[in-house]
Protein backbone atom coordinates (compact mmCIF):
# COMPACT_ATOMS: atom_id res chain seq x y z
CA UNK A 1 0.00 0.00 0.00
CA UNK A 2 2.83 2.41 0.83
CA UNK A 3 4.53 1.62 -2.50
CA UNK A 4 1.34 2.17 -4.49
CA UNK A 5 0.75 5.44 -2.66
CA UNK A 6 4.29 6.68 -3.38
CA UNK A 7 3.86 5.76 -7.06
CA UNK A 8 0.55 7.63 -7.31
CA UNK A 9 -1.48 4.48 -7.80
CA UNK A 10 -3.61 5.34 -4.80
CA UNK A 11 -5.17 8.66 -3.97
CA UNK A 12 -4.50 9.71 -0.38
CA UNK A 13 -7.60 11.94 -0.32
CA UNK A 14 -10.05 9.58 -2.07
CA UNK A 15 -9.45 6.31 -0.21
CA UNK A 16 -12.81 4.65 0.62
CA UNK A 17 -14.50 7.31 -1.47
CA UNK A 18 -12.89 10.03 0.65
CA UNK A 19 -14.13 8.56 3.94
CA UNK A 20 -10.54 7.87 5.02
CA UNK A 21 -7.33 9.76 4.36
CA UNK A 22 -3.99 8.07 3.85
CA UNK A 23 -0.78 9.55 5.25
CA UNK A 24 1.27 10.02 2.10
CA UNK A 25 4.13 11.61 4.05
CA UNK A 26 4.49 8.61 6.33
CA UNK A 27 4.43 6.30 3.29
CA UNK A 28 7.20 8.28 1.60
CA UNK A 29 9.32 8.21 4.78
CA UNK A 30 8.86 4.44 5.15
CA UNK A 31 9.78 3.76 1.53
CA UNK A 32 12.76 6.17 1.76
CA UNK A 33 14.14 4.33 4.82
CA UNK A 34 13.75 1.00 3.07
CA UNK A 35 15.31 2.38 -0.13
CA UNK A 36 18.38 3.62 1.75
CA UNK A 37 18.86 0.21 3.34
CA UNK A 38 19.13 -1.49 -0.07
CA UNK A 39 20.90 1.29 -1.96
CA UNK A 40 18.05 2.36 -4.25
CA UNK A 41 16.07 5.52 -4.79
CA UNK A 42 12.59 5.67 -3.22
CA UNK A 43 10.95 5.33 -6.65
CA UNK A 44 13.12 2.31 -7.52
CA UNK A 45 12.29 0.70 -4.19
CA UNK A 46 8.56 1.34 -4.58
CA UNK A 47 8.52 -0.05 -8.10
CA UNK A 48 10.52 -3.05 -6.90
CA UNK A 49 7.92 -3.74 -4.22
CA UNK A 50 5.10 -3.67 -6.77
CA UNK A 51 7.05 -5.94 -9.12
CA UNK A 52 7.51 -8.51 -6.34
CA UNK A 53 3.78 -8.34 -5.53
CA UNK A 54 2.93 -8.70 -9.23
CA UNK A 55 5.28 -11.67 -9.60
CA UNK A 56 3.55 -13.45 -6.72
CA UNK A 57 0.14 -12.91 -8.31
CA UNK A 58 1.49 -13.89 -11.74
CA UNK A 59 2.68 -17.24 -10.36
CA UNK A 60 -0.77 -17.88 -8.91
CA UNK A 61 -2.41 -17.14 -12.27
CA UNK A 62 0.01 -19.47 -14.04
CA UNK A 63 -0.93 -22.29 -11.66
CA UNK A 64 -4.60 -22.11 -12.70
CA UNK A 65 -3.93 -21.48 -16.38
CA UNK A 66 -0.69 -22.65 -18.02
CA UNK A 67 -0.13 -25.48 -15.56
CA UNK A 68 -3.62 -26.76 -16.37
CA UNK A 69 -3.15 -26.52 -20.10
CA UNK A 70 -4.90 -23.17 -20.64
CA UNK A 71 -3.34 -20.24 -22.50
CA UNK A 72 -3.97 -16.96 -20.59
CA UNK A 73 -4.08 -15.17 -23.95
CA UNK A 74 -7.44 -16.86 -24.61
CA UNK A 75 -9.07 -15.24 -21.57
CA UNK A 76 -9.94 -11.92 -19.97
CA UNK A 77 -8.65 -11.07 -16.49
CA UNK A 78 -11.52 -10.29 -14.10
CA UNK A 79 -10.22 -8.48 -11.04
CA UNK A 80 -11.87 -7.89 -7.69
CA UNK A 81 -11.03 -6.78 -4.18
CA UNK A 82 -9.82 -3.37 -3.13
CA UNK A 83 -6.38 -3.72 -4.71
CA UNK A 84 -7.08 -6.01 -7.66
CA UNK A 85 -7.63 -3.23 -10.19
CA UNK A 86 -4.39 -1.50 -9.18
CA UNK A 87 -2.30 -4.45 -10.40
CA UNK A 88 -4.47 -6.07 -13.07
CA UNK A 89 -3.19 -4.18 -16.12
CA UNK A 90 0.43 -4.98 -15.24
CA UNK A 91 -0.44 -8.66 -14.85
CA UNK A 92 -2.36 -8.72 -18.12
CA UNK A 93 0.59 -7.18 -19.95
CA UNK A 94 3.05 -9.72 -18.52
CA UNK A 95 0.83 -12.74 -19.26
CA UNK A 96 -0.41 -11.54 -22.64
CA UNK A 97 -4.03 -11.36 -21.47
CA UNK A 98 -5.88 -9.16 -23.98
CA UNK A 99 -8.47 -7.55 -21.67
CA UNK A 100 -8.97 -6.56 -18.04
CA UNK A 101 -12.50 -6.50 -16.61
CA UNK A 102 -13.25 -4.38 -13.53
CA UNK A 103 -16.88 -4.98 -12.44
CA UNK A 104 -18.89 -2.33 -10.65
CA UNK A 105 -18.26 -2.48 -6.88
CA UNK A 106 -15.30 -4.78 -7.51
CA UNK A 107 -14.23 -4.45 -3.88
CA UNK A 108 -17.43 -6.21 -2.79
CA UNK A 109 -17.53 -8.79 -5.60
CA UNK A 110 -16.68 -11.72 -3.31
CA UNK A 111 -19.54 -10.84 -0.97
CA UNK A 112 -21.91 -10.55 -3.94
CA UNK A 113 -20.71 -13.91 -5.22
CA UNK A 114 -21.40 -15.50 -1.84
CA UNK A 115 -24.98 -14.22 -1.90
CA UNK A 116 -25.62 -15.40 -5.47
CA UNK A 117 -23.69 -18.68 -5.46
CA UNK A 118 -25.44 -21.98 -6.09
CA UNK A 119 -25.58 -24.47 -3.21
CA UNK A 120 -23.09 -27.21 -4.06
CA UNK A 121 -21.99 -30.41 -2.36
CA UNK A 122 -19.38 -32.85 -3.54
CA UNK A 123 -19.66 -36.56 -2.71
CA UNK A 124 -17.15 -39.32 -3.44
CA UNK A 125 -16.41 -42.97 -2.80
CA UNK A 126 -13.08 -44.69 -3.32
CA UNK A 127 -13.04 -47.87 -5.44
CA UNK A 128 -9.38 -48.13 -6.57
CA UNK A 129 -9.60 -50.59 -9.44
CA UNK A 130 -7.97 -50.78 -12.92
CA UNK A 131 -10.38 -49.64 -15.62
CA UNK A 132 -9.85 -52.91 -17.51
CA UNK A 133 -11.28 -54.81 -14.52
CA UNK A 134 -14.09 -52.36 -13.83
CA UNK A 135 -17.43 -53.84 -12.83
CA UNK A 136 -20.13 -51.54 -14.24
CA UNK A 137 -22.67 -52.72 -11.69
CA UNK A 138 -20.36 -51.86 -8.80
CA UNK A 139 -19.83 -48.37 -10.20
CA UNK A 140 -23.55 -47.86 -10.72
CA UNK A 141 -24.31 -48.99 -7.16
CA UNK A 142 -21.73 -46.56 -5.78
CA UNK A 143 -23.25 -43.67 -7.72
CA UNK A 144 -26.77 -44.57 -6.59
CA UNK A 145 -25.70 -44.59 -2.94
CA UNK A 146 -24.15 -41.15 -3.34
CA UNK A 147 -27.23 -39.83 -5.14
CA UNK A 148 -29.55 -41.12 -2.42
CA UNK A 149 -27.41 -39.40 0.19
CA UNK A 150 -27.39 -36.17 -1.78
CA UNK A 151 -31.18 -36.15 -2.24
CA UNK A 152 -31.77 -36.80 1.46
CA UNK A 153 -29.41 -34.02 2.56
CA UNK A 154 -30.74 -31.44 0.10
CA UNK A 155 -34.34 -32.31 1.00
CA UNK A 156 -33.50 -31.87 4.70
CA UNK A 157 -32.30 -28.35 3.86
CA UNK A 158 -35.57 -27.51 2.12
CA UNK A 159 -34.59 -27.80 -1.55
CA UNK A 160 -37.07 -29.18 -4.06
CA UNK A 161 -35.47 -32.30 -5.50
CA UNK A 162 -36.59 -31.30 -8.99
CA UNK A 163 -34.20 -28.34 -8.76
CA UNK A 164 -31.20 -30.40 -7.64
CA UNK A 165 -28.85 -31.30 -10.51
CA UNK A 166 -26.62 -34.37 -10.09
CA UNK A 167 -23.47 -34.78 -12.14
CA UNK A 168 -21.38 -37.93 -12.15
CA UNK A 169 -17.61 -38.02 -12.72
CA UNK A 170 -14.61 -40.27 -12.19
CA UNK A 171 -11.17 -39.65 -10.68
CA UNK A 172 -8.67 -41.45 -12.91
CA UNK A 173 -4.89 -41.83 -13.08
CA UNK A 174 -2.22 -43.97 -14.65
CA UNK A 175 -1.24 -46.78 -12.28
CA UNK A 176 1.64 -45.56 -10.14
CA UNK A 177 0.75 -41.87 -10.26
CA UNK A 178 0.11 -39.94 -7.05
CA UNK A 179 -2.52 -37.62 -8.50
CA UNK A 180 -5.81 -37.97 -10.36
CA UNK A 181 -7.73 -36.16 -13.07
CA UNK A 182 -11.51 -35.83 -12.92
CA UNK A 183 -13.47 -36.61 -16.08
CA UNK A 184 -17.25 -36.77 -16.68
CA UNK A 185 -18.84 -40.19 -16.44
CA UNK A 186 -19.66 -41.60 -19.87
CA UNK A 187 -18.87 -44.38 -22.29
CA UNK A 188 -15.74 -42.62 -23.54
CA UNK A 189 -14.32 -41.63 -20.13
CA UNK A 190 -10.98 -43.39 -20.79
CA UNK A 191 -10.43 -41.46 -24.03
CA UNK A 192 -11.33 -38.22 -22.26
CA UNK A 193 -8.81 -39.01 -19.55
CA UNK A 194 -5.98 -39.41 -22.08
CA UNK A 195 -6.99 -36.16 -23.81
CA UNK A 196 -7.15 -34.24 -20.53
CA UNK A 197 -3.81 -35.70 -19.40
CA UNK A 198 -2.19 -34.56 -22.65
CA UNK A 199 -3.66 -31.07 -22.30
CA UNK A 200 -2.69 -30.75 -18.64
CA UNK A 201 0.76 -32.35 -18.67
CA UNK A 202 1.81 -32.37 -22.33
CA UNK A 203 1.75 -36.12 -22.88
CA UNK A 204 -0.52 -39.17 -22.75
CA UNK A 205 0.08 -42.92 -23.11
CA UNK A 206 -3.03 -44.93 -24.06
CA UNK A 207 -0.96 -48.12 -23.60
CA UNK A 208 -0.57 -47.54 -19.87
CA UNK A 209 -3.05 -49.01 -17.42
CA UNK A 210 -5.62 -46.49 -16.24
CA UNK A 211 -6.91 -46.80 -12.70
CA UNK A 212 -10.23 -45.62 -11.27
CA UNK A 213 -9.62 -44.07 -7.86
CA UNK A 214 -12.94 -42.46 -6.91
CA UNK A 215 -16.46 -42.13 -8.19
CA UNK A 216 -17.57 -38.56 -7.64
CA UNK A 217 -20.95 -36.83 -7.54
CA UNK A 218 -21.53 -33.09 -7.75
CA UNK A 219 -24.95 -32.03 -6.44
CA UNK A 220 -26.09 -28.49 -7.24
CA UNK A 221 -29.19 -26.54 -6.20
CA UNK A 222 -29.29 -23.43 -8.36
CA UNK A 223 -30.27 -20.06 -6.98
CA UNK A 224 -32.13 -17.33 -8.83
CA UNK A 225 -29.74 -14.95 -10.58
CA UNK A 226 -30.51 -11.26 -11.07
CA UNK A 227 -30.24 -9.78 -14.53
CA UNK A 228 -27.59 -7.16 -14.94
CA UNK A 229 -29.12 -3.83 -15.72
CA UNK A 230 -28.10 -2.35 -19.04
CA UNK A 231 -27.68 1.43 -19.07
CA UNK A 232 -28.09 3.77 -21.98
CA UNK A 233 -24.80 4.60 -23.64
CA UNK A 234 -23.52 8.16 -23.53
CA UNK A 235 -20.82 9.71 -25.67
CA UNK A 236 -17.14 8.74 -25.55
CA UNK A 237 -15.96 11.80 -23.65
CA UNK A 238 -15.04 11.14 -20.02
CA UNK A 239 -14.37 14.78 -19.15
CA UNK A 240 -17.42 14.94 -16.89
CA UNK A 241 -15.85 12.33 -14.58
CA UNK A 242 -12.53 14.13 -14.13
CA UNK A 243 -12.32 15.52 -10.59
CA UNK A 244 -8.69 16.55 -10.56
CA UNK A 245 -5.17 15.77 -11.61
CA UNK A 246 -2.60 13.52 -10.02
CA UNK A 247 0.95 12.35 -10.65
CA UNK A 248 1.75 8.71 -11.34
CA UNK A 249 5.07 6.91 -11.82
CA UNK A 250 5.58 4.27 -14.52
CA UNK A 251 8.97 2.78 -15.39
CA UNK A 252 10.71 5.40 -13.25
CA UNK A 253 9.07 8.35 -15.00
CA UNK A 254 6.58 10.67 -13.33
CA UNK A 255 3.54 11.52 -15.45
CA UNK A 256 0.60 13.83 -15.01
CA UNK A 257 -2.68 11.94 -15.11
CA UNK A 258 -6.39 12.71 -14.74
CA UNK A 259 -8.17 11.59 -11.58
CA UNK A 260 -11.63 10.23 -12.41
CA UNK A 261 -14.59 9.45 -10.19
CA UNK A 262 -16.08 6.17 -11.35
CA UNK A 263 -19.55 7.20 -10.14
CA UNK A 264 -19.48 10.05 -12.68
CA UNK A 265 -18.45 7.88 -15.63
CA UNK A 266 -21.19 6.97 -18.09
CA UNK A 267 -21.47 3.93 -20.38
CA UNK A 268 -19.56 4.64 -23.55
CA UNK A 269 -17.07 6.98 -21.86
CA UNK A 270 -13.53 6.15 -22.94
CA UNK A 271 -10.10 7.49 -22.05
CA UNK A 272 -6.43 6.61 -22.41
CA UNK A 273 -3.87 6.06 -19.70
CA UNK A 274 -2.20 7.12 -17.62
CA UNK A 275 -5.24 7.66 -15.43
CA UNK A 276 -6.47 6.85 -11.93
CA UNK A 277 -10.12 5.90 -11.34
CA UNK A 278 -11.34 6.14 -7.74
CA UNK A 279 -14.47 4.78 -6.08
CA UNK A 280 -15.50 3.61 -2.62
CA UNK A 281 -14.40 -0.02 -2.78
CA UNK A 282 -11.42 -0.05 -5.14
CA UNK A 283 -8.98 1.97 -7.23
CA UNK A 284 -8.32 1.27 -10.91
CA UNK A 285 -4.89 2.04 -12.38
CA UNK A 286 -4.87 2.64 -16.15
CA UNK A 287 -1.20 2.56 -17.30
CA UNK A 288 0.03 4.69 -20.21
CA UNK A 289 -0.19 1.79 -22.66
CA UNK A 290 -3.83 0.97 -21.89
CA UNK A 291 -7.22 2.35 -22.95
CA UNK A 292 -10.29 2.18 -20.71
CA UNK A 293 -13.99 2.22 -21.63
CA UNK A 294 -17.15 1.77 -19.52
CA UNK A 295 -19.67 -0.65 -21.01
CA UNK A 296 -23.47 -0.62 -20.63
CA UNK A 297 -23.35 -2.65 -17.39
CA UNK A 298 -21.01 0.00 -15.92
CA UNK A 299 -18.07 -2.40 -16.09
CA UNK A 300 -14.64 -0.95 -16.87
CA UNK A 301 -12.81 -2.67 -19.73
CA UNK A 302 -9.07 -2.08 -20.03
CA UNK A 303 -7.35 -2.99 -23.30
CA UNK A 304 -3.77 -2.45 -24.47
CA UNK A 305 -3.61 0.62 -26.70
CA UNK A 306 -3.19 -0.17 -30.38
Amino acid sequence: TDANLVLGRLSATHFLGGAARLDAGAAREAIARFARSIGLSPVQAAEGITRVANATMERAIRVISLERGHDPRDFALVCFGGAGAMHAADLARTLGIPRVVVPESAGALSALGLLLADFVRDYSQTLLVPVAKLDARRVEEAFRRLEARARNEFAAEGFALAKVALRRSLDLRYVGQGFELTVPMGRDFARRFHELHRRRYGYADPRRTVELVNVRLLATARTEKPRLRKHRAAGPSAKGAIIGETRMVFEGKERRAPLLDRALLRPGNAFRGPALVVEYSTTTVVPPDFRCVMDRSRTLLLDPRA
